[in-house]
């Protein structure tokens, strides 16, 4: 009877272990992105279609396990929409000493490279209806509207790249990013 407990310990040891939660294991409810890790919700516009994180074409993946790309939703099969993911506060890379917060981020975002022709519409630092901080920079690059935005949640920023069709979608693109909600 001993040895049929300790297997049955065993094999729910295992099965727990076997388990861990992630910083990507957010899910879509609905018209929402669920992260149950980071402990937040976001609601995209419905002009707006989840679109397959694999699909993209984006940096290689950091080996130091500080950046996680979370979702995308775009705008049919035009470029536009926008890509979440979560960095990891004061990660230590050996690129990096880390990014410290929200402000910190928005910086290195706004070194862009001449040719991108960046022209900065408005840097921004306020706290939304939810109690977040959130630091946005819009913009516009060769032309096309576009913003970053984070928002602070625990040990993490959730960082929004939006790009639109127009200054009025980006404008909504925005209002829906700022509207990131926690949840317990």
């Amino acid at each position: 009877m001993r040895f049929r407990h300790l297997i049955l310990l065993s094999l729910l040891m295992i099965g727990l272990t076997g388990y861990s939660q992630s910083p990507d294991d957010g899910k879509v409810v609905g018209n929402s992105y669920v992260n149950s890790y980071v402990k937040f919700s976001y609601s995209w516009l419905a002009m707006l279609r989840p679109y397959d994180i694999k699909s993209l074409i984006l940096p290689q993946k950091s080996p130091s396990a500080n950046e996680f790309l979370l979702f995308s939703a775009r705008y049919g099969d035009e470029p536009y929409g926008v890509v979440m993911l979560a960095e990891r506060l004061n990660a230590i890379t050996p690129h990096s000493k880390g990014i410290r917060d929200g402000a910190d981020f928005i910086d290195r975002v706004e070194k862009f490279r001449p040719e991108q022709h960046a022209v900065i519409m408005s840097r921004k630092h306020f706290t939304s209806a939810g109690g977040l901080t959130i630091d946005q920079l819009i913009y516009t690059a060769n032309g096309e509207f576009a913003s970053a935005t984070s928002a602070q949640i625990g040990s993490f920023l959730i960082v929004f790249k939006c790009d639109a069709k127009s200054a009025a979608d980006l404008v909504e693109m925005d209002k829906s990013v700022v509207a990131i909600r926690p949840i317990k």
